[in-house]
């Protein structure tokens, strides 16, 4: 039997224009100028823009701005996948699934004292989340999760315990997260340009967090179905 194509998988994939790009940066620009984001933030948005070659490594920098419709059109076959208002489509980002109108369905917390919480399989994971390790242990694991944000930070608070995370190769992993006679480690493999970024903060005392790849490498072209419209 003849897989069906997939022309949203098919229009993501197309090289953005320089015009498109610019397009994201002015909208960066607004966004910074009304104090929707921090300079930091406008920052590395920007270097993301201007690193992006397809529409799929492009769109997600506009997943939490207010996007007036008709903006940003991507050219599919006969169709066009659009940027509207408050609805920037759920795209999977080097192989890994984007959707912001999940937001609500995320699971926040994780708490362990003195006992096991494990998080795995096909689970939502908001843009903001807590885990707590009291002489118990967490395990994290993302290979087959739902990103609702570009970013996505993890607060960890270790206590006497473990935290072990697992990301596929899709994700880039940034740990500022202090620890005082514990420790934290991160997977060594080199994310591709536009992933998508887990930032782990926290507090890591007599214990370890664990960051490890779960060696799925990105799967182009899969993921959620981002919303169609002309």
């Amino acid at each position: 039997m003849t897989d069906q194509p997939d022309p949203v998988a098919d229009a993501l994939r197309l090289r953005a224009s320089d015009a498109d790009r610019e397009r994201v940066a002015g909208l960066l620009r607004d966004a910074y100028a009304e104090g929707r984001i921090s300079p930091v933030e406008h920052e590395e948005r920007l270097s993301e823009v201007y690193r992006a070659t397809t529409y799929a490594e492009l769109l997600p920098v506009l997943h939490d701005l207010p996007v007036p419709p008709g903006v940003l059109a991507v050219p599919g076959v006969g169709q066009a996948i659009a940027v509207t208002q408050g609805a920037v489509p759920a795209v999977p980002v080097s192989g890994v699934v984007v959707d912001p109108s999940r937001e609500d369905q995320g699971q926040g917390t994780a708490v362990a004292i003195m006992s096991g919480v494990e998080r795995k399989g096909r689970w939502v994971a908001p843009p903001s989340m807590t885990t707590v390790a009291f002489m118990g242990g967490v395990e994290m694991d993302f290979t087959d999760a739902v990103l609702t944000a570009q970013e996505t930070t993890m607060t960890v608070f270790c206590l006497m315990g473990g935290i072990e995370i697992t990301v596929p190769e899709g994700i880039e992993v940034r740990v500022d997260a202090v620890a005082l006679m514990g420790g934290h480690s991160g997977p060594k493999h080199t994310p591709p340009p536009g992933a998508p970024v887990l930032r782990i903060t926290g507090l890591i005392l007599m214990g370890g967090v664990d960051v490890k790849s779960s060696g799925r490498k990105p799967i182009e072209g899969s993921g959620g179905t981002p919303q169609i419209g002309s």
